[in-house]
């Protein structure tokens, strides 16, 4: 196993190659990609620390997502084949791969349900909070308004414009243009499309 560190706006996976490494995010965010029929890759949903990339390598399986790093970060891999002539591929470490297929799995259905809200307000309620559980903290790194936009199908400035709204209705607390604190039970009633009453 080697840790190493990726920088902002690299591809760390490609969908439907079989990667040499298994990896697990240690630091930073990560953007996954989906190419559909009409071969358009579009965001799936974000990763964060302690989320796997791509742990179908180890059963030579073609990536299901493409990853594309959103800020600088490290990452722990292990080269496939090395683990495989090593005998550490065994009950127990694919008990723990399912595992973690299986939180992916749910992490993936929680965009989806992030997605499937009606509202701009609601959608981005959810991806903050999302993010909170990614980078496991209230104090979230946001990934730049295109990227939010392209994630929830909106524009960049109505992403800075919500931003505004909920910093207005504290839902959220701005440190600096790329950080913010979240109050989690605020952003949830808008997440359900119930906005908070203003105190």
């Amino acid at each position: 196993m080697a840790e190493r560190a990726f920088r902002k706006g690299e591809r760390l996976l490609l969908q439907g190659r079989v990667a040499p490494t298994f990896g697990v995010i240690k630091v930073g965010t990560v953007l996954g990609l989906r190419s559909g029929d009409d071969g358009v890759e579009r965001p799936a949903g974000l990763l964060g620390r302690g989320q796997a990339l791509d742990g179908t390598a180890l059963l030579l399986q073609p990536a299901a997502l493409s990853c594309q790093a959103l800020s600088a970060g490290r990452v722990c891999e292990v080269d496939v084949a090395a683990a495989t002539q090593l005998g550490l591929v065994d009950a127990a470490f694919l008990r723990d791969l399912l595992l973690a297929h299986a939180q992916a799995h749910a992490r993936l259905a929680d965009w989806t349900r992030v997605l499937g809200t009606r509202s701009v307000a609601g959608r981005l309620a959810g991806a903050l909070l999302q993010l909170a559980g990614v980078q496991r903290s209230v104090l979230v790194r946001l990934p730049s308004h295109t990227v939010l936009a392209a994630l929830l199908a909106t524009t960049r400035e109505t992403i800075a414009r919500t931003l505004r709204q909920f910093e207005a209705d504290q839902c959220l607390a701005r440190r600096d243009r790329w950080h913010c604190e979240i109050d989690r039970e605020r952003l949830l009633a808008f997440a359900t499309d119930a906005p908070p009453r203003r105190p």
